[in-house]
């Protein structure tokens, strides 16, 4: 269900961060605090920044129970037994109530190959009046969604490509008027008990469920503009520049 949602970017944050002129911790802050910002239909909060859409087989800022830093990962997972780069196009949402069954996800919850994916809102379209909906949170904060990862060797070439996907669950009383299924997001509590290494997927399970229908905004957006694109190995958005 959830295959675009979007996330907010200084012009420059990245590259700077990059060079080193700033610190790990101040690249975070700066992320956290820019998916924050309150946005209307159709301008950003501040003039340097922009929101930033995303598809399956692009590139998004997420942060790992493993480094618990910021880190640009594929929307899209990959199993390590899978053979086909485009699998990914298949495998972008887990479903809270089977991730412990269906074999793409299982051993990764189970080694507690968690991350938080950065974002600030996500989207539904209508499918028959192509009209686009917004969701987002009431409050200052980011939507934070949980999320589960793993680095895939293609085995062709060596090449690693760390991936991921958004766990979702049954909608609240705010999305499912659009759609039956929705993101789980995580509030700070929650968080920090998903990037918490001591607390195996048992422990943590009870926190894949909708978020209060009372804390979320919803707003009519315009339809996106889509165009034809030849795909390539590992930049691909499935055949779709947006």
């Amino acid at each position: 269900m959830c295959y675009n949602y979007s996330y907010i970017q200084k012009r420059g944050l990245k590259a700077a961060h990059h060079a080193g002129e700033i610190s790990e911790h101040e690249y975070l802050k700066q992320v956290l605090q820019l998916n924050g910002i309150k946005i209307s239909d159709s301008m950003i909060a501040e003039k340097d920044s922009e929101e930033q859409l995303v598809f399956p087989g692009m590139e998004s800022p997420v942060i790992t129970i493993e480094k618990l830093t910021l880190e640009d990962f594929q929307f899209g997972f990959l199993p390590e037994w899978s053979k086909d780069y485009k699998d990914f196009r298949k495998n972008f949402n887990a479903r809270s109530e089977t991730i412990l069954e269906k074999p793409t996800w299982r051993k990764a919850f189970q080694k507690n190959q968690r991350c938080l994916i950065i974002s600030s809102a996500f989207f539904e379209e209508n499918k028959k009046t192509k009209q686009r909906y917004r969701f987002s949170l009431n409050n200052e904060e980011p939507v934070l969604y949980a999320g589960i990862y793993n680095n895939w060797i293609d085995k062709n070439d060596g090449v690693v490509v760390p991936t991921f996907a958004i766990i979702t669950c049954e909608a609240n009383e705010t999305v499912a008027p659009y759609h039956n299924r929705m993101p789980v997001i995580l509030k700070k509590e929650a968080q920090e008990k998903w990037l918490d290494k001591k607390l195996n997927h048992e422990k943590i399970y009870d926190l894949l469920k909708p978020i209060s229908s009372e804390a979320m905004v919803t707003i009519e957006t315009n339809p996106l503009e889509r165009k034809k694109k030849k795909e390539t190995k590992k930049d691909g958005q499935l055949g779709f520049e947006f």
